[in-house]
């Protein structure tokens, strides 16, 4: 699959992180593929674009790339009708995004609420950005908490969850979307495609 669209079927591997798995024929070896991933949700102008070769910190060039592309194919568009871009470089932050874009939650708030948590005092020693990664939890819908994740970089394994209550995110949300300053703060944290905590930790 190269192509998602909100109501494709596909949608139910790509929840169950079988999409685009496979198993080897000749060792038996299960594995799942590298080929890129197109998401498109033509209704609400949103694409996500999965290229696993922007992961490990080398977003920055296929970010230039994807931004002289999309410049191109909507040259002749209004500039209000552009789609909504987004780059991600593996299939945890392509399923997340999505997730997150079929709940109507802002991705951009969301990052800044995983940068936040890296850098309290209180979770030291317990979150590290070089260790760990925080993915939004999709699997059990809750009402009261925007729940993460805790996942290890070493075993790939989630060792534990953490939760913001859903009343905070709210609040952040607002103070981002209400106060053009603010509005202006967060275009300036997230100013390309590539849109994630990682690049607060990088820049």
């Amino acid at each position: 699959v190269t192509v998602l669209r909100p109501e494709d079927e596909a949608m139910e591997s790509l929840f169950a992180n079988t999409l685009n798995c496979m198993t080897c024929p000749e060792c038996g070896e299960h594995f799942m593929s590298d080929s890129p991933v197109l998401f498109r949700d033509d209704a609400e102008g949103y694409i996500v674009y999965l290229l696993t070769e922007a992961g490990g910190g080398n977003w920055r060039p296929a970010e230039a790339r994807m931004k002289a592309f999309t410049a191109q194919l909507f040259a002749e568009e209004d500039p209000d009708e552009t789609p909504e871009f987004r780059l991600v470089g593996d299939h945890g932050d392509f399923i997340e995004k999505i997730a997150l874009h079929s709940r109507g939650l802002d991705d951009r708030v969301v990052e800044y609420v995983k940068y936040q948590f890296f850098n309290n005092p209180n979770f030291q020693g317990e979150l590290n950005s070089v260790r760990h990664r925080l993915l939004f939890d999709f699997s059990l819908p809750d009402e009261e908490n925007l729940v993460f994740l805790v996942f290890d970089r070493e075993t790939n394994q989630a060792t534990a969850r953490t939760h913001l209550p859903l009343e905070d995110y709210q609040e952040i949300a607002a103070m981002f979307h209400d106060d053009p300053g603010m509005g202006t703060e967060l275009e300036e944290l997230f100013p390309g495609y590539f849109v994630s905590v990682e690049r607060l930790q990088q820049e």
